[in-house]
């Protein structure tokens, strides 16, 4: 093939079928619809058929197989292209029309039934045998699949690989999983897959299938990837199951608090319930656990003697995380600035990256000073969330206010720490190792004490329904930003921390609402 096709290109980014659903509702989130995104994928799939026919398709015959998502409609879109460059288009429909489900789908199949002379509308039981034509189109499935085919797919596959003609499969050739390259049964084969944004790591396995493969870019904004979004809270946050019992949602511990410090732990706590997790454990000096135990039964909290931390506890404090069982653990809160709580901080903090049952670890507020400097291998198992003045603690290194200057330094802490950074501030940055995202919710009323604190909290709470941690602190600062803007939306620039655990339900209600 000529090397001058616009849309033939190299790709080294490969992309999950999650993570393609997360940028395109994020697309929506920032403005672009997905029939725009239906349309662009459609009218691709017109243009490459085209130009692999050499600029003509006048009288060509082309069949497409029609399934009822969103993949469908990407083949109702071509059609409509192909009708208008003088193509013969037959449709054939997998489902009934009553079956489609996608919305987008139905508003393309509206217009193709009103297309009486350019377009033929076929039932998939009305074709006795194997077709003839200079095209077909595989618009059943795509990234749809799951499992072995059932009917009328099958039939559909079938009768597709039986025909004659070049055969193009949309995004991914139905039958084929599209981040496993399994095929379980049957599948399409086809002579090229246009497939849409990046490639699937499931094309790469399965090339006798798929064929020549193409990326086609259909308007997803660069900021659908880079920034966090509410695609990233709806697909990469698991739901509970229908059989859920206590603890499924996550167990937390948080170790924190001091005689001047007391909200701190149980903002942190709050806010892990809040976001899902189920139980959620306090460990604090005696006087603290006590207050503490009165701003909420849903808390539960253990005392432990003196008005802060010692290396005197460390073993007793251990002795109740392993009793506790947490599957993440908060660590900074209220600590405090004593010299002996530093070494409580840091003789916990490594036993509890040597231990395989906890999840993951979230190091906040004056734990990121006693780690300052610390020859401590993270592991991989720690959340950093320091602000741009305690990333200059860590590194022992200015940091400039300028964007650039913020997420290098943020690599670099990830990088020297061994941990996921999240480097809060008006555009927050959250990397791990060179891989970083940036998420912009948020307000200038969140600049009150105690908003950092609901976000460890959110953070520990999503590690332990199960979230990996580099994406559970995208989507916590993502929720914690959003939480705040509704916050502020309805109370104005003056909010307290305990006002944005209210609206942290309410900003998964609103990312779970979006389709």
């Amino acid at each position: 093939m000529s090397k001058d096709y616009k849309y033939v290109g190299k790709r080294k980014d490969i992309a999950t079928v999650r993570d393609i659903r997360a940028y395109e509702l994020n697309a929506v989130w920032l403005g672009v619809p997905l029939l725009l995104l239906m349309e662009n994928a459609g009218k691709s799939v017109a243009d490459y058929i085209k130009y692999r026919m050499n600029g003509d398709v006048q009288d060509k015959e082309v069949y497409i197989f029609v399934g009822k998502g969103g993949n469908g409609g990407d083949g109702l879109v071509a059609a409509r292209h192909l009708a208008s460059m003088g193509a013969k288009v037959f449709i054939i429909l997998v489902y009934r029309e009553n079956e489609i489900e996608h919305p987008d789908t139905r508003f393309n199949l509206n217009i193709i039934k009103h297309m009486d002379r350019s377009v033929k509308l076929l039932r998939l039981d009305a074709i006795n045998e194997p077709l003839k034509s200079d095209i077909l189109i595989d618009a059943m499935l795509g990234v749809g699949v799951k499992g072995k085919p059932r009917e009328p797919i099958a039939s559909a596959i079938k009768l597709f690989n039986e025909s004659e003609g070049f055969k193009v499969a949309v995004d991914v050739p139905t039958g084929v999983d599209p981040d496993t390259g399994h095929v379980a049964g049957m599948a399409v084969k086809a002579d090229v897959t246009i497939t849409f944004h990046k490639i699937k790591p499931g094309l790469i396995r399965a090339r006798e299938y798929v064929g020549e493969v193409i990326v086609v870019d259909i308007g997803i904004p660069p900021e659908a990837e880079i920034y966090v979004g509410p695609g990233d809270v709806k697909v990469k946050v698991p739901r509970k199951p229908i059989d859920a019992h206590k603890g499924v949602g996550g167990r937390i511990v948080v170790i924190g608090g001091s005689e001047l410090y007391t909200g701190a732990p149980a903002l942190a706590a709050m806010a892990s319930l809040r976001t899902g997790a189920d139980l959620a454990f306090v460990l604090a000096p005696q006087r603290v656990a006590n207050i503490i135990a009165s701003y909420s039964p849903n808390i539960i909290s253990y005392g432990f003697k003196g008005e802060y931390f010692t290396e005197e506890v460390v073993d007793e404090v251990l002795g109740y995380v392993e009793k506790l069982r947490p599957h993440s653990v908060v660590i900074g809160p209220g600590l405090g600035l004593n010299e002996s709580t530093k070494t409580f901080t840091l003789s916990v903090l490594k036993d509890l990256v040597q231990r395989n049952d906890i999840k993951g670890i979230v190091v906040d507020a004056d734990a990121l000073k006693h780690l300052a400097g610390a020859n401590i291998d993270l592991r991989g198992k720690v959340v950093l969330t320091p602000h741009r003045r305690e990333l200059s603690i860590l590194l022992n290194l200015d940091v400039e206010e300028e964007l650039q200057d913020r997420i290098q330094k943020c690599i670099l802490a990830s990088k020297t720490y061994n941990a996921i950074t999240l480097l809060k501030g008006h555009i927050d940055v959250i990397c791990y190792g060179e891989d970083y995202r940036l998420n912009k919710t948020g307000t200038p009323a969140m600049s009150v004490g105690g908003t950092g604190d609901v976000l460890s909290g959110i953070i520990a709470s999503l590690i332990a329904r199960g979230v990996n941690l580099y994406e559970a602190a995208q989507i916590a600062a993502y929720i914690n930003g959003r939480a705040g803007e509704l916050a502020t939306n309805t109370l104005g620039e003056r909010i307290t921390a305990t006002d944005l655990l209210d609206y942290v339900p309410k900003v998964f209600i609103e990312a779970e609402n979006m389709h």
